[in-house]
This record gives structure tokens, sequence and C-alpha cells, in this order.
């Protein structure tokens, strides 16, 4: 483990503290209780303090003892992460990327960005793990995905990542083959306050569902959502099967999926999607990604005048 590349005095001293005797540190490691007794004598002549008051039956930590464990603890924490980091440099198996995907946008561009990559960075080895909105930015947080695509809201307040704005996405309404609109091409907002509406659940991106609710507001609506569910397979299925409209972004429907897809006039829904990474993360191969990744949807996305400005 790291720590044993740091004084081994230290690791004595934390190990004396959390298990709470000379004895129980002196088991871990194998040692005599008085060899670990000299070991944490020496670390307290050479800090001139005293570590612990021994008066008791069970040593007890000083004022001082109190802040040299906190600090210590917190330098063993910086250390293990320093090696975590320095490990991905260590040669191409250690060169990977774990990234976030919400579903069909990915689906549709990250190959042909991937393949435009792996021209420059064929070594770096790719890992998609499929996400929600909200969840995937946690896991951003908690260093389980290096890079997580989602909607912009949802990285709001997040002061340790860095997001890159990709694109506006066209929200529209999808129905049923049945349903009376199917053979429109488009409808009017206000239209939508008199139909029955299955949407996504907070569960799906809290940021995505509070955005969907304020466009209903700054449309003049008070929509009927009859069904929240969690899943786009979810919303799709319970619209074929005529239970409600949907509003969804254009660019994760098919316009062969056995549904209607209609343009909203006179609307504030849209969908602002985005790619986040922590601003410590500072591998150069997956900046490179990011990079590539904004190009692409500047260049091509911008030909159907659906990028981000």
């Amino acid at each position: 483990m790291g720590e044993n590349m740091l004084n081994r005095k230290i690791n004595f001293f934390i190990s004396v503290v959390e298990n709470g005797s000379f004895s129980r540190a002196a088991k871990q490691f194998y040692l005599s209780q008085s060899a670990i007794s000299q070991q944490i004598i020496q670390l307290e002549e050479e800090l001139g303090v005293c570590l612990f008051d021994r008066s008791g039956y069970r040593p007890i930590l000083t004022e001082s003892g109190r802040y040299y464990y906190n600090e210590c603890k917190k330098l063993l924490e910086q250390y293990k992460k320093i090696e975590e980091m320095t490990k991905t440099f260590d040669g191409s198996k250690n060169r990977k990327l774990r990234i976030g995907i919400t579903g069909p946008l990915e689906n549709k561009h990250l190959p042909i960005i991937i393949n435009e990559y792996k021209k420059e960075y064929s070594d770096v080895i790719i890992e998609l793990k499929k996400i929600k909105f909200e969840s995937g930015v946690n896991q951003l947080v908690e260093e389980k995905l290096d890079i997580c695509f989602g909607i912009t809201n949802d990285f709001k307040g997040k002061e340790n990542i860095n997001t890159v704005n990709l694109l506006k996405h066209k929200v529209c309404v999808v129905c049923s083959m049945e349903h009376p609109w199917s053979n429109r091409k488009s409808v009017n907002s206000i239209e939508i306050s008199n139909q029955p509406i299955i949407s996504f659940s907070k569960s799906f991106g809290k940021g995505f569902y509070l955005d969907f609710i304020k466009s209903f507001k700054q449309d003049g609506i008070i929509p009927n959502i009859v069904q929240e569910v969690d899943e786009l397979e979810e919303l799709l299925l319970a619209v074929k099967i005529n239970q409600g409209i949907a509003l969804v972004s254009r660019e994760v429907v098919d316009e062969d999926s056995g549904i209607c897809i209609l343009n909203i006039d006179n609307t504030h829904h849209h969908a602002d999607f985005c790619i986040g990474y922590l601003k410590k993360n500072n591998n150069e191969f997956l900046k490179a990604l990011v990079n590539i990744t904004a190009k692409y949807f500047c260049d091509i996305i911008s030909k159907n005048n659906e990028v981000y400005k």
C-alpha cells in the first residue's frame, strides 16, 4: 500500500490510535509491544511533544496527538490519490477512459467520435457505462467515471467539474399511430395542455425534470402528467399503446420507431447536452477525447443548425 512508502513510525502511531492499544498495533505489524512502544517514543522525541497520555489503562491522545493524527490521515489519503493518478501514466495498460453514456444520442454519434480518437490514441482502453443523467454526474464526482455525457442543468453547482456544451436539443412531441394527431406535422405548445403526458421521473435526472416543468410554466401550461417513467424504452412503449403523448429530444427517437413525431411551435422546451469531466483530471488522452467530441458536434451538428451557441 502507498502508506508503507512513508515514515513507518507514522503507520505505527496511526495503528495505536485506531486499535486503541500498543499490543493490538504490535499484532497488526507482527512486532512486539515493546518494539512499537519504542518507535512511538522515538517519534515523540523527534517531534518534541507527547502524543499520548499513558497514565490510564489505554493510551489517550493529547491535544498535540489529535492534531498529528488528523493531519497524518490527510497526508495518507493524499498520497493514495497521488499514487492512483501516477499509475494512469504507467504505460498503455493503465490508459483507460470510463465514459458514462445516456443512450440514443451517444449510440448515434459516439462510434464516429471514438473511431476518430483511436487514430491517435489506439492504446487507450474505452469502457462505456449506461447512466441516467443525475447518477452519471454523481459517479463522475465519486471518480467512478472519467467522462460523462448529460444535460447541463444536472452539472450546475458542481464546481469541481468542467463542462463543454455540445448542442441544444430540439424537443418534439411523440404520439401513437392511433392518436388524433397522428397525421399532423406539428402542434402548438398550448394544445399540449389538454393532453395526458408521459414524462421522465426525477430519478432520470433532477435537473432535467426541473427544466421540463419550468418550460411548461414558461409556455403558460399546467401539464397533465399521468405517468412518470425511469427509462426511454418505458416512455416510448407507453406512447405506442396510446396512454399519452410525450415530449422528448428529436435526437433520441427514430422515424421508424412505430410512433408519430411532431414539431412543437412556440415552446420553451429544449435540452442542452454537454460533456463533463473533473477539473483535476489532467490526462492528455482524456482532454483529447473531449476536444474531438466538441469539434465533432460543432462541425456535424451545426450543419443542421442544432449546435449549442
